[in-house]
């Protein structure tokens, strides 16, 4: 497939991207250095993010008219999922010392807007959506495993698990099948797909910026 749609759109979030592989939370997580409590405080968020995501991901596989690509999607949500909660529940024990924290601002905001794309609009815009979470995912995972100090990082595994050849093939398989969709859709609807991959970039970036913070519900 000649890829018009997913390039551009690359193209335009690259300057965000730079700023996620800048951001502190990213600096120490890759050195070793980050405190245990702001990632007990990240995986949690991220745990109740996966919750939401997952479903999201199986609603697009019902809506999708490819069989295949149904068939992906629906493996995306189920498989992916679980690596990634066995993790969780592999860290958040290691963490154990530290209070549960509650739902996140942002990541209210975020989930939200997944599921609010999802039942608004089109389903090429909501394959939209979902893919700045598989794609910043994989950079950030490559890019960590590049540069990440490897002597006792007590990160580690979660660096191989997003920098690992397995996600990378999910990865390209959603890329590819959203690029499907939108060489398929009129010039309005990859507009409309280009801005809610966007904001979800931008979400992306507020995710780990608030688990940094540690962040709550100010009143």
């Amino acid at each position: 497939m000649n890829y018009k749609w997913f390039p551009k759109t690359i193209d335009l979030v690259h300057p965000l991207m730079n700023q996620i592989k800048n951001h502190a939370f990213i600096k120490e997580l890759s050195e070793g250095t980050l405190s245990a409590e702001q990632f007990h405080f990240y995986m949690h968020q991220d745990a109740f993010y996966l919750t939401i995501y997952g479903k999201v991901l199986g609603n697009i596989a019902t809506q999708l008219k490819d069989p295949d690509h149904s068939l992906d999607y629906m493996s995306f949500a189920n498989g992916t999922i679980e690596v990634e909660k066995a993790l969780h529940k592999e860290f958040i024990s290691q963490l154990g010392g530290f209070k549960p924290p509650e739902k996140s601002p942002t990541c209210s905001l975020y989930t939200g807007f997944l599921t609010e794309v999802y039942q608004y609009d089109s389903i090429e815009v909501s394959l939209s959506a979902v893919l700045p979470c598989f794609w910043i995912y994989k950079e950030v995972g490559d890019y960590l495993l590049s540069i990440a100090n490897t002597n006792n990082n007590p990160y580690q595994k979660w660096m191989d698990t997003y920098g690992g050849e397995d996600f990378s093939n999910s990865v390209d398989r959603a890329i590819e099948i959203t690029e499907y969709y939108a060489q398929n859709a009129t010039s309005k609807v990859r507009e409309e797909m280009t801005e809610a991959f966007l904001k979800t970039a931008q979400l992306e970036w507020m995710f780990w910026d608030s688990a940094y913070r540690k962040e709550k519900w100010p009143v």
